[in-house]
């Protein structure tokens, strides 16, 4: 608690202080009038004639804020001035001169002097080329030229404190679907593009940064320079074999020719806190259900006494009556987070570089003991270094060199975080101490029972390394003066090394159940595990790693032809090996390799009409000589209607209007099947044998046929449609939608109805898996500015898809409800609970259940087949598949002078969630009571005691002994995983625009406030206490806050 106290005296303070600084800094900036640029007007006239003047005037930016360092010269010749800090100047001129203005990131202006000698100007930015560009396969297309489904994001948006990229995803982009399984520090999320289109071994996207193919966690976000994702087959078909799943291009910042080196150094410090933890019953209410389970069984004895339940509420005696709050004991109530990133940026117009260095920490949630052994706290660091160089060698050669490096270290309990959860749950408040007051370790008595609070604490811990190293060097060529104008070609180069290492040291120490007090007081323990030492010893210590070369030459051609034709075409050549470094077989050690060429062809006409085509034409090893190259077209068309001479009138109502159509097939050779070759059959050394002779029998084992060979094995085909609109508003609004079609066939399943009388031992591999995948996607845009001060940017994303298992090779079902194609892939199938049974009379009026003894308050369920039983023949779809059909966000930002605040919101609809998710919480939920809500709203009848819950019971009633049949998984216990979150609160305050920072060089000074994931509105939130967002009962997601600052000089 003093850390608690201490940190939120620091938080109070420095937010008093940053108040009274933006306070005095307010009260102490000169207002100043200036003159619109619109609106130049000369102060004073010159005099007329041909000698000099002297010329003074201001530079200001879009902000109204005076540009120090900008250049004022006489536009021909060599006399100039530098603007002061306040953007201010003076130069001597003549009436017939024109002077220039110019300042880093605008356009420069040109006025000529005439009769005026004051003067106020303001620059207008100029549009960048990755505003103006957008980064596709293999290169950039202009924006308005794109007729793929492509979605990008500021990268800005995506620099949220966080130990990995990928859990940063959510809700940020249209198409991306994002499912967190554990909130573990420096976790990652899975994601998906428009969800899971196959049910094969690859389900994921395939991310590509600075064009190679690599993990997006190693990827620092303040590194980022673009983020984009692309959808459709017009989009991916470059990659032929790779771009099925859809792909995520991340390109990384890069140096720009600077008068003086940028300096930007950013640091966050926060607190970290479960977002949901479970309620569990506490000792007195546990007592309580726990007694009424006895009385339902009609002992007469309760098994805990009147005088035993005084003791274990009063605390009087802890080691024979423990009172144990397990979810306070195992976790804590915050942990410390912390990131710093410093950049550097500059460059000469030969030289140009961005270096960058990162450090970010984060502590675990588990509430581990002192210990002077070893740390089995769980907490992770990151340490990030990249370097990308370009150098100009001639004026028509470029040199690109990147260099990256990331480390990352997590340490942890050597009990697993799911097994600590779990326990912590199931663990009933009396079952034991956390240890004995003389210091000896505890456990519960009955036979396999565990003790959280050792699983987190004596049994050792586990240490991850993990080293990336990452190269890539790039050269461009540009022929436009040597061959033909337009004419570029690239040759890149990468070698990237990643090498991972596990040190888990394990120890199971002697615990004890006390079983009483001897006749002076003393404890009577008895050894659980006489054998056990407190020898700490080495239980795993591994590596693994994997290096891969790539390479890639490309030549590239655009031009525009009579002012009315674009042309553009680019042929590229690629090849990559993937090899591990600690194989553990021998097909281990072969290389994983691939190869292909791809093309592109675009033209425009008048940029109104649009046409593309793609090609890939690529070979993977892991099909037979003679099937292993596959060519993936695909086309695209495009309208843009707003750039029509008829559509002028309505263009300052609606700038952007844009049709387009793309179809196409991409190819996936990453199909799984735990085969790498999988056309060869293989051999099973270790069959059944023969043991021979009478005396000294030697037993010799059999060969066998092992897996058998597919020569027909090939490839996973996608073929995507996809129809788009594109639309602009007011030069206000933007809004883009897509209707996308998905079918995968091809996919490499494991066969299932082959007869047995075909007499195989091994099911074989074949390509006989089908699936489809459609939907619709949308993102809405508002960006406006009211005025010099206030301005709003506002974005809506929407996601839909459902898919549907169309062949799975499993044998028709007698039942076709019970058939799993032709239902989502993963759809949870179970029982249909109608309720629960009232009383015996209700259950002899029912079908027979097949599954146990049914007693008043058990679950009954639907008797489907109708045949007089319920059985596994009434086994059907209940609820949804875990992933979510539906996602969708809302965030917006607000600015108003120095001020800015913005929020994001993300929830997801349309999947379900089983609270059966293993066996320690069916027993935790179905059994003992320790999850609250649900044992408060637990079936019970004890008319003696007075006590009928009947009629408002939401839950079957609780037991000592297993109940197979609630155990039963069905639509009882699957429940509704939406949910809408606050994933992100941010305000803060710039002091960029006040004199006094300027003058001492700070171009950006600012200051902010950040929250994650606040608030949550989900009914399996406030109904079972638990996280809808993880897919299983794990480690929590977390909520953080966290003060920073940000500083560019």
């Amino acid at each position: 608690m003093t850390i608690q106290k201490l940190f939120c005296k620091i938080m109070l303070r420095s937010f008093v202080l940053i108040l009274g600084l933006i306070s005095v800094t307010e009260l102490s900036a000169n207002p100043e009038f200036v003159y619109s640029a619109s609106s130049l007007e000369s102060s004073v006239t010159a005099p007329q004639g041909g000698g000099n003047v002297k010329m003074t005037g201001r530079v200001l930016d879009e902000t109204k804020a005076g540009v120090p360092g900008a250049t004022v010269i006489v536009k021909g010749s060599t006399r100039g001035v530098i603007t002061g800090n306040d953007g201010t100047f003076s130069i001597d001129v003549k009436p017939t001169d024109v002077i220039e203005i110019s300042y880093l990131g605008y356009e420069t202006q040109s006025i000529p002097v005439g009769t005026k000698t004051n003067i106020v100007t303001e620059l207008v930015r100029k549009v960048s080329e990755l505003e103006a560009v957008t980064v596709v396969a293999y290169g950039k297309q202009r924006k308005e030229s794109i007729i793929g489904a492509i979605n990008t994001i500021d990268a800005g948006e995506l620099e949220v404190a966080s130990g990995s990229l990928s859990s940063n995803l959510a809700g940020k982009l249209a198409g991306i679907v994002v499912m967190q399984r554990t909130g573990e520090p420096g976790s990652s999320a899975e994601f998906w593009i428009r969800g899971q289109s196959t049910f094969g071994a690859k389900t994921t996207p395939l991310v590509l940064v600075d064009g190679i193919e690599r993990d997006m966690d190693f990827v620092d976000a303040d590194d980022i320079a673009t983020f984009s994702i692309l959808k459709d087959a017009t989009a991916t078909a470059l990659y032929g074999v790779r771009g099925a799943n859809g792909i995520i291009l991340i390109t990384t910042k890069r140096g720009t020719e600077m008068t003086a080196p940028q300096i930007r150094v950013k640091a966050e410090f926060g607190i970290t806190q479960p977002v949901q933890l479970p309620k569990l019953a506490n000792a007195s209410q546990w007592i309580d259900y726990y007694n009424e389970l006895y009385r339902d069984s009609g002992s007469t004895e309760m098994p805990i006494s009147d005088y035993a339940r005084q003791m274990y509420l009063s605390g009087r005696d802890p080691d024979l009556y423990p009172n144990v709050d397990w979810v306070n004991t195992i976790f804590k109530d915050l942990a410390m987070t912390g990131r710093v990133h410093a950049s550097v940026t500059g460059g000469s117009p030969k030289i140009r570089y961005y270096v960058s260095a990162s450090y970010y920490t984060e502590g675990g949630m588990f509430n581990v003991a002192d210990n002077d052994r070893y740390n089995a706290q769980m907490n992770f660091n990151k340490y990030s270094f990249r370097s990308n160089i370009d150098i100009d060698i001639t004026k028509s050669t470029q040199l690109g060199l990147s260099l990256s490096t990331q480390y990352t270290t997590k340490n942890a309990p050597c009990t697993t975080t799911n097994d600590l959860y779990a326990y912590t749950m199931y663990v009933t408040p009396v079952a034991t101490p956390t240890v004995f007051s003389n210091g000896m370790l505890a456990i519960p008595q009955e036979s396999g029972s565990v003790n959280p609070y050792n699983m987190l604490n004596n049994t050792g811990y586990r240490r991850y390394n993990t080293m990336v190293a990452q190269s890539l060097l790039s050269l461009t060529q540009d022929f436009s003066d040597i061959i033909t104008p337009g004419l570029k070609a690239n040759v890149k180069f990468a070698w990237d090394a990643q090498n991972a290492t596990l040190l888990e040291r394990a120890m199971s120490p002697v615990t004890y159940y006390a079983t009483g007090r001897d006749e002076n007081g003393e404890l009577m323990l008895t050894a659980a595990n006489p054998n056990g030492s407190n020898y700490m010893r080495l239980a795993t210590s591994d590596s693994s790693g994997t290096t891969a070369i790539n390479f890639e030459g490309s030549l590239i051609y655009e031009r525009l032809f009579a002012e009315d034709h674009r042309v553009s075409g680019m042929f590229l050549y690629s090849v990559r090996s993937k090899s591990k470094n600690r194989p553990v077989n021998y097909i281990d050690a072969y290389p994983t390799k691939n190869m292909g060429i791809a093309g592109r062809f675009t033209y425009a006409f008048r940029d109104k009409y649009f046409a593309e085509f793609n090609f890939g034409y690529n070979g993977s090893e892991n099909f037979a000589p003679g099937k292993r190259y596959g060519f993936f077209p695909s086309y695209a068309v495009g309208y843009m209607i707003s750039n029509e001479k008829f559509w002028e009138p309505l263009r300052d109502k609606v700038n952007i209007l844009k049709i387009r159509a793309s179809y196409g097939k991409i190819g996936n050779d990453e199909i799984g099947g735990s085969r790498r070759f999988a056309y060869n059959t293989t051999m099973n050394t270790n069959a059944g044998g023969f043991t021979f002779g009478d005396l000294g029998q030697t037993n010799l084992p059999g060969y066998s046929t092992g897996e058998y060979g597919n020569p027909d094995v090939a490839w996973e085909e996608a073929t995507k449609a996809d129809v788009g609109i594109e639309l602009g508003l007011f030069n206000k609004i933007k809004i883009q939608a897509d209707y996308f079609y998905e079918k995968r066939e091809g996919i490499f399943i494991q066969r299932e109805s082959t007869p047995s009388v075909v007499g195989t031992k091994t099911a074989q591999w074949v390509n006989l898996g089908r699936m489809k995948n459609q939907g619709f996607d949308m993102s809405l845009e508002f960006d406006h500015s009211f005025n010099k001060d206030f301005s709003i940017s506002a974005r809506g994303n929407f996601t839909y898809n459902r898919n549907k298992k169309l062949y799975d090779d499993k044998p028709d079902q007698i039942w076709k409800y019970q058939n799993l194609a032709g239902f989502a892939n993963n759809q949870q199938f179970g029982l249909i609970a109608e309720g629960l049974f009232e009383s015996e009379e209700d259950i002899a009026n029912w079908p027979k259940q097949d599954f146990g003894t049914v007693r008043p308050g058990d679950i009954k369920y639907r008797d489907l087949d109708r045949s007089g039983f319920v059985d596994q023949n009434d086994v059907t779809k209940v609820g949804k598949s875990p992933y979510p059909e539906w996602t969708y966000s809302l965030g917006a930002a607000f600015n108003y002078r120095g001020f800015d605040f913005s929020f994001l919101l993300q929830g997801i609809a349309g999947a379900s969630f089983n609270l059966l998710d293993n066996a320690v919480q069916t027993r935790a939920f179905v059994d003992n009571g320790n999850v609250y809500p649900i044992a408060r709203g637990a079936w019970a009848y004890y008319p003696e005691q007075g006590i009928d819950t009947r009629a408002t019971a939401t839950y079957p009633r609780l037991t000592t002994q297993s109940n197979e049949n609630n155990y039963q998984l069905s639509s009882f216990w699957v429940k509704s995983r939406n949910f809408m979150r606050v994933r992100n609160i941010e305000v803060g305050y710039n002091f960029r625009h006040h004199a006094k920072f300027r003058a001492a060089g700070i171009s950006n000074f600012r200051i902010y406030l950040n929250v994650t994931n606040p608030f949550t509105v989900s009914k399996l939130m406030s109904d079972y206490d638990l996280d809808p967002e993880l897919l299983s009962y794990r480690y929590p997601v977390l909520k953080s806050y966290n003060i920073g600052v940000s500083l560019t000089f």
